[in-house]
């Protein structure tokens, strides 16, 4: 698979090591209040955003980091690999005063998300510009953030690539901006793992299975799947796959510095509670069978 294809196959997925946000509100808690979702009412695309996305906690760690270090709130964002665009539509309606550009190679999933989540946006929608483009062309216009979520540019590699991928990044923001990226790792993380969750969506209940089926430890290379399960034992098998790098913070913090990133920060989750998010900027961590950490780079 090429580059550029790899590129628009960027949809975000799940690790079996992960914890975050949306694990802990949906996993284990449906009560089956609207009952078993059927197959025929399944789409992937929304059953991806339920059970994955959790765009109020991305915005607010975005909006709360950039104001602590540069003392200003950010209004302008740029969403690479943005996929249906969810995330730009909920920065869009966070505030009047914010406007957002959506990156993504994938013609379909653009379209849906135009359809689906910038249309009920009323007005807010004309400050969203989707661009069907690779994200390492685009460097216009300069925002003050820029974000590459859900192991999105794992799919770039080898390194040069990734690193090429930054200097891009760099020249698109703002002379203060910043990139906020994400990161999983711990040694579940190089196991060939599947593991399955409950997620009670808003027009049913639905499994959510993700499934590292391959990894090689001599090139960091790995093949994932996420598939869904219905009522009476129907599946939606594979329905996103990705082929990417599993790369870790050190990894991602050189190559920032290499694209000319002045500084970069580790954020890691310091809470004791299943229920409760605590990142802060770290340089030590203890490992675990699995974490998800962000990584935050100034320009």
């Amino acid at each position: 698979m090429s580059a550029e294809n790899r590129c628009q196959k960027a949809k975000a997925p799940e690790s079996a090591a992960r914890k975050n946000k949306a694990r802990k509100n949906t996993a284990g808690k449906s009560k089956n209040r609207r009952g078993l979702l059927k197959r025929r009412a399944a789409d992937r695309h929304l059953l991806y955003q339920w059970s994955v996305q959790v765009p109020d906690f991305e915005i607010d760690f975005m909006d709360r980091t950039f104001r602590k270090r540069r003392g200003r709130r950010p209004l302008s964002l740029r969403e690479d690999f943005c996929g249906t665009a969810l995330l730009s539509s909920e920065w869009v309606s966070s505030r009047s005063d914010r406007s957002a550009v959506g990156v993504d190679l994938d013609h379909e999933t653009l379209a849906w998300g135009s359809e689906h989540n910038l249309s009920r946006l009323d007005g807010a929608a004309a400050r969203i510009s989707l661009l069907e483009q690779d994200v390492r062309i685009v460097t216009r216009p300069k925002v003050d953030v820029v974000c590459a979520y859900n192991f999105s540019y794992f799919l770039l590699h080898p390194l040069s690539e990734l690193i090429a991928y930054f200097k891009r990044v760099r020249r698109s923001l703002k002379k203060d901006g910043m990139v906020f990226l994400d990161a999983y790792g711990g040694w579940e993380s190089q196991q060939q793992v599947k593991e399955t969750r409950k997620v009670d969506g808003p027009e049913g209940t639905f499994d959510y299975t993700w499934e590292q089926a391959s990894f090689n430890p001599i090139d960091n290379l790995a093949t994932c799947y996420i598939h869904f399960g219905f009522a009476g034992g129907k599946r939606l098998r594979k329905a996103f796959r990705y082929d990417w790098r599993l790369y870790s913070p050190a990894e991602v913090r050189d190559a920032l510095a290499a694209a000319g990133f002045a500084n970069s920060y580790v954020y890691w989750d310091r809470s004791t509670s299943e229920d409760h998010d605590d990142y802060r900027c770290t340089r030590r961590a203890q490992n675990t069978p699995g974490w998800l950490a962000y990584i935050v780079g100034e320009k």
